[in-house]
């Protein structure tokens, strides 16, 4: 038997016992490492989160508050002149319609409300009034109401007035009608609209002319919205 010990066997010991081992900390550290990042991000994401319907209610606030503090750029015309304005729109009308008889009309007002945001708080504008014309003849017949929507209809469009619907079909559901509408004086006061129904039940004729927001010059700033606007005028009779 050889009890001689091989000399690379005990360096191999040697190099055994000096050689480090890997401890806990090192991969501690790398897991700390990726969690923090990693907490780091949920925490950016959360804020931006918060921080994204913030800004959007402070966006919404700025602008309601610039849009309440704005007036509306209605134009300035007191109702008699405007009953004037679209009382000439009516006999224009009525003319080219071709009905025989003179008849009476009557005028009525109505609040005028903001675009926009502002339009939430559902509060009138001071000052303002809306005013329409409108009367109405009796015992027109289908055809005579056909033909007479078909002249009107021509001389609207031949006029530049846009032609929001038109029914002149015997089989329409509600009866004949003629919808039209002209760009007012200013952007914030609305179109000028024109309206004229035939309805079969009863054989009446209907039309109307309903003008743009306006202010009443001599309601003055801070005043109360011109709901009697309506009862201020005098509607025209119309004549063929």
């Amino acid at each position: 038997m050889n009890d001689s010990k091989d000399p690379n066997d005990s360096k191999d010991l040697a190099d055994s016992a000096e050689s480090p081992r890997p401890t806990g900390n090192v991969g501690g550290s790398a897991g700390g490492g990726a969690g923090g990042g990693a907490l780091r991000g949920v925490g950016i994401g959360c804020g931006v989160l918060v921080a994204v319907p913030v800004l959007l209610v402070l966006g919404f606030l700025v602008t309601y508050s610039v849009q309440r503090g704005t007036p509306e750029d209605y134009e300035r015309v007191a109702p008699q002149a405007m009953m004037t304005r679209i009382g000439d729109v009516s006999q224009e009308s009525y003319e080219v319609l071709g009905f025989e008889a003179a008849i009476g009309s009557d005028a009525s007002s109505d609040f005028c409300y903001p675009d926009g945001l502002e339009s939430m708080a559902d509060e009138p504008v001071d000052g303002a009034y809306s005013l329409s014309h409108r009367w109405s003849v009796d015992g027109v017949s289908e055809s005579g109401a056909a033909s007479a929507l078909k002249r009107l209809h021509r001389h609207l469009k031949d006029e530049g007035w846009d032609i929001d619907s038109y029914e002149n079909d015997a089989d329409a559901v509600y009866g004949l009608e003629l919808r039209a509408s002209r760009g007012g004086p200013s952007d914030d006061g609305g179109d000028i609209r024109a309206v004229f129904e035939w309805r079969d039940y009863d054989g009446r004729f209907e039309g109307g002319v309903h003008a743009p927001c306006a202010y009443d010059p001599d309601a003055g700033p801070g005043s109360e919205p011109a709901t009697d606007a309506g009862s201020e005028v005098e509607a025209p009779e119309l004549r063929p």
